[in-house]
């Protein structure tokens, strides 16, 4: 059985629920008896927990850091599963916000603390980008089924979409006993900077399309609202399994050339985005963007993590909590520029594109 086998269930179980809890709030403040704000800021202070984690998680070691986060995630999110189930019954209102921030914050940490475990041992397999790139596909196929599951669950239960989190979580645990987990560097001095250009422009090209998607096609399609958050969803799903077809498929066989292209893909897609006027065209685009930013960004990640100056640095923690903050930073110039426009989002992914065309990541292998 592959060393990389054990994160598939908690890596998959968590990007469903991560990516489920987007589709519901309005359940999520119902249920507890807030503001759909308060609940997105819950889960905002869960991603800054955990993007200021990161750079010392691996100060605490490979075996500690696979039970800690495994363990740490299952509490979670069975105490998710009891709040949301009760209805916060007991509490007042400032109590349960406060004990889901304390929630998402125990889950952003422990995931974020797995995902650099997972990291460092795909690294460690013979091809290092075959190794990674399943390691990145991971929480993929958890958004795949979410986006297309999340309405068929939210009928039978409020709970049922964040079982798979608890379940997942469950699985690996039993799966980790007995075995050894990769050294992680001990030390939380980054690289220089200018390593981590990739990741912040695929991050930012990656928020800036996911929050321009739904009022771009409530705009072009003409639908109502519902069914704008229902076809982005569609197209979420279309750009993660573009991620991991590509991740799996590709990153493996593609050079500095191959990188070169994903980047002029990016550029094409971002600029024919606003053009489309059908729900079939806005999958495709959304597929090669997906595809194109998760290649692009894992080719980066697997030359940072093997770079023999690199080696007694701390890459895997700076680069997560990099990441955290592109997306954020994505997110936040994407809304700032849909007040001029709903394609406006779109300028920042072609920019980001064209400025990873004309300065790809390297491909060199170990």
């Amino acid at each position: 059985m592959s060393p990389l086998s054990n994160f598939w269930p908690v890596l998959a179980g968590h990007a469903f629920q991560q990516t489920a809890l987007i589709g519901m709030v309005p359940v999520l403040a119902l249920a507890l008896g807030l503001h759909e704000s308060e609940i997105g800021l819950a889960v905002a202070i869960g991603l800054v927990t955990a993007g200021v984690a990161l750079p010392f998680v691996s100060l605490l070691g490979g075996r500690v850091v696979v039970l800690a986060g495994l363990g740490g995630l299952l509490l979670a999110n069975l105490a998710l599963l009891y709040l949301i189930g009760t209805g916060a019954q007991g509490l007042g209102a400032e109590l349960a916000l406060v004990m889901l921030a304390l929630i998402r914050s125990v889950q952003g940490v422990s995931a974020a603390g797995l995902i650099l475990v997972a990291q460092t041992q795909g690294v460690a397999q013979k091809d290092s980008q075959r190794g990674l790139g399943i390691v990145q596909s991971m929480g993929s196929v958890g958004r795949i089924f979410s986006a297309a599951l999340i309405g068929p669950l939210l009928m039978l239960s409020p709970l049922a979409p964040l079982l798979p989190a608890a379940l997942g979580a469950a699985i690996s645990l039993g799966m980790s006993r007995g075995r050894l987990a990769p050294c992680l560097r001990a030390s939380i001095r980054p690289p220089k900077l200018t390593a981590f250009r990739v990741t912040v422009l695929t991050q930012i090209a990656v928020g800036a399309s996911q929050i321009g998607l739904a009022p771009l096609i409530l705009d072009r399609l003409d639908a109502d609202p519902m069914r704008s958050a229902g076809y982005a969803g569609l197209c979420l799903a279309a750009a993660n399994l573009g991620l991991f077809l590509s991740l799996r498929l590709l990153v493996q066989r593609v050079d500095q050339q191959g990188a070169r292209i994903a980047g002029l893909l990016l550029v094409l897609a971002a600029a024919c985005v606003p053009l489309a006027d059908q729900l079939l065209v806005f999958f495709v685009l959304s597929f090669v963007i997906g595809g194109s930013t998760g290649l692009l960004f894992t080719l980066n990640l697997s030359e940072i993590m093997t770079r023999k100056d690199y080696a007694q640095l701390q890459v895997t923690g700076w680069n997560g909590a990099i990441q955290i903050a592109s997306l954020a930073g994505g997110v936040a110039s994407g809304s700032a520029l849909m007040a001029l426009s709903p394609a406006a989002p779109f300028a920042i992914v072609a920019l980001s594109g064209a400025a990873l065309a004309f300065a790809p990541p390297s491909t060199q292998r170990t």
